[in-house]
C-alpha cells in the first residue's frame, strides 16, 4: 500500500494541463489562489483563462495528489489570514513526468464544433450567428495575444513567445475554418430555401 501511495503522489492525477500549469506556477513561487490564477493567466495569455474562484478546485486536487500543501499566513490587515500553497517534494518530479508524456489531443477544440456536430438543418441561422460571435472573439484574442508579446531575453521569454506564436497560428486557422463553415452553411441554407419555393 505504501508503494502505491508513493507512486500516486509522484503523478499529476488525470494528466490535466491545467493542473500541471498550476503546479508549475507553484514551483516557480508559492502563492495564494488569486495570485496563482493571476500568474497562470499572465503566462498563458488570452487563449487560456482560469478564473481565480475556480483555481481552488484544481489546487485541492493537487493537494489530494500529494503535490501541494497549504499553510495559513497571518496578515496585519483584512482578511487577516490567507492560505498560501507550496509544492511538496514530489511536485517537481510530477511536473517532469507530465512534460515527458505524449501530449493529449482534443476531440472537440471549441464549443462551436460541438454545436455544429449536434445540430439540425433548422439550426443553421443560429449556427451562423454563433460562428459570427466566435469570429469576433477570435479577433479579440488575436489582438490580446499580439499585445502581450514578450522579449526573448530569457527562457521564460522564449517559451512564452513560442506559446503565443502557436496560439496565433491556431486562431488564424480557426478563422479560416469559420469562413469555410459559414460558406458551407449559407450555401446549404440557400439551397434549402430554393427547394421550398
Amino acid at each position: 500500500m505504501a508503494a502505491y501511495k508513493k507512486t500516486r503522489e509522484a503523478q499529476i492525477d488525470g494528466k490535466s494541463p491545467v493542473k500541471a500549469a498550476v503546479l508549475a506556477v507553484l514551483l516557480d513561487a508559492p502563492g495564494h489562489g488569486y495570485d496563482v490564477a493571476r500568474r497562470l493567466n499572465r503566462r498563458m495569455g488570452s487563449s487560456w483563462t482560469v478564473r481565480p474562484k475556480h483555481i481552488y478546485s484544481t489546487i485541492k486536487q493537487l493537494e489530494q495528489d500529494g503535490l501541494v500543501c497549504a499553510e495559513e499566513q497571518h496578515l496585519d490587515k483584512p482578511p487577516y489570514r490567507r492560505t498560501v500553497f507550496h509544492p511538496t517534494a514530489h511536485a517537481e518530479q510530477a511536473r517532469r513526468e507530465w512534460l515527458a508524456e505524449r501530449p493529449a489531443s482534443s476531440f472537440v477544440r471549441s464549443d462551436i464544433h460541438a454545436r455544429i456536430a449536434f445540430s439540425s438543418e433548422e439550426d443553421i441561422p443560429e449556427l451562423l450567428r454563433s460562428l459570427a460571435e466566435r469570429r469576433e472573439d477570435i479577433l479579440e484574442e488575436i489582438e490580446e495575444n499580439a499585445a502581450t508579446e514578450t522579449a526573448r531575453v530569457c527562457w521564460l521569454g522564449v517559451s512564452m513567445s513560442l506559446y503565443r506564436s502557436a496560439v496565433e497560428k491556431r486562431l488564424k486557422a480557426e478563422m479560416e475554418w469559420i469562413g469555410e463553415a459559414c460558406r458551407e452553411l449559407e450555401a446549404h441554407l440557400a439551397e434549402q430555401r430554393s427547394q421550398s419555393r
